[in-house]
């Protein structure tokens, strides 16, 4: 795999993702463009302040009575499994005891609770074939860590993320959000209950911005959580 001329000109360019390949592709000067691997361009990124994740899952026959199906997405600035990240439940809610339908989003410090919100419960997932939508996002602002789900669409639910229903604020000491890992939320979300009652949930997009708030890279590669078997 061939290495960037000089990874100084980063700022100098859009990095659009596609096929498992980046083309970068210059705004000013010199035209070239090489190819790297979407890792690649994020772990020599300047500092970045948001990151957004788009998510799309299809249910093909919900089952109210049985609470499911159950649906889990993990993001935020670091690994799930030792440090800060932000859990949303889908369609259920786990604190402070189980609580059917709605959503629930939950902010973790490894194995710590530090906080949690409840929304549109009880209602609960029930028409066949439905498309959700949703986007997640973490970002540096002004002192504050937020964590966020925004732009849902869902025929049971209807919008939801708006006016900062679903976001949290944590004060930090970070100044970037360059430990995050493309890969976490894929390897940590799942269907966790009923997944046999979900075509397929998956990222279909991730993008990167920088601290003026410009875009500095995206995938937009579909990158399945989980997808039932072709008949």
């Amino acid at each position: 795999m061939r290495a960037l001329k000089s990874l100084a000109c980063l700022s100098a360019v859009a990095l659009i993702v596609h096929g498992g390949q980046v083309a970068i592709a210059q705004t000013a000067g010199d035209d070239t463009s090489q190819e790297v691997t979407f890792e690649d361009i994020v772990a020599n990124a300047p500092p970045i302040h948001r990151v957004e994740e788009d998510w799309e899952l299809v249910v093909n026959n919900p089952d109210p009575n049985a609470d499911c199906p159950q649906i889990a997405t993990v993001f935020g600035p670091t690994d799930a499994r030792f440090d800060t990240h932000t859990l949303f439940e889908l369609n259920h809610g786990t604190l402070p005891n189980f609580g059917e339908g709605g959503m629930q989003l939950q902010v973790w410090f490894g194995d710590y609770l530090i906080g949690y919100q409840r929304q549109r419960a009880p209602s609960e997932l029930s028409t066949s074939n439905e498309k959700i939508t949703y986007t997640t996002a973490t970002a540096i602002e002004g002192g504050h860590l937020t964590m966020s789900v925004f732009n849902g669409t869902s025929t049971t639910f209807g919008t939801f993320g708006d006016s900062n229903s679903l976001k949290v604020w944590l004060f930090t000491n970070r100044t970037d959000l360059n430990p995050y890992h493309p890969g976490n939320s894929i390897e940590h979300s799942k269907v966790t209950f009923g997944a046999n009652r979900v075509d397929y949930f998956k990222r279909s997009a991730i993008r990167f911005y920088d601290e003026n708030g410009d875009l500095y890279a995206q995938d937009l590669n579909d990158r399945y959580v989980h997808r039932l078997a072709a008949e």
